[in-house]
Order: structure tokens, then sequence, then C-alpha cells
């Protein structure tokens, strides 16, 4: 019974790390994309937005932070629940 329950708890830390690697990507894809709107919004306006640039720089700053701790408590909260629900099964 306990090598069942070894290869269980093997099988959700392997699915946990899938995750895992999700949510990374998806954090990735979101500063990529904001970084990108950022650079054509700087490009485009730079000679009116070149006085308040440090006020950009705090506002993505802020957002990507705030996007983190989102994720990595979305991770938490699914490494926590792992063996309460049959996500993984």
């Amino acid at each position: 019974m306990e090598k069942n329950n070894t290869a269980l708890e093997s099988k959700y830390h392997s699915k946990l790390n899938g995750d895992t690697a999700l949510i990374m990507g998806m954090l990735a894809l979101l500063i990529g994309v904001e970084g990108f709107v950022l650079y054509r919004i700087l490009s485009e306006t730079w000679e009116i937005a070149g006085n308040f640039f440090y006020l950009y720089v705090i506002f993505i700053g802020l957002m990507v932070a705030i996007e983190a701790i989102g994720c990595l408590s979305v991770r938490k909260s699914i490494k926590n629940h792992m063996f309460e629900f049959r996500y993984y099964d």
C-alpha cells in the first residue's frame, strides 16, 4: 500500500511541476505583452512621455509585482489542495 502511495505522490508532484511551468509561462507571456505595449506607447509618444518616464516604470513594476504575486498564490493553492481534490486523476 505504501508503494502505491509513493507512486501516487510522485505522479502528483510531477503534475504540479507541469502546472508550475504553465503558470510561469503565463507570467512570461503577460510580462512580454506588457513590455511590447509599453514599447509601442513610448516609441510613438516619446516627445511627450519622456518627461514622466519614471511613472511608466513605476506602473509597469507594480503590475508585474501584482501579477507575480497572483501567479505564486495560484501555485501555492494548487500545491496545498492537490491531494484533496481529484485534479490530477
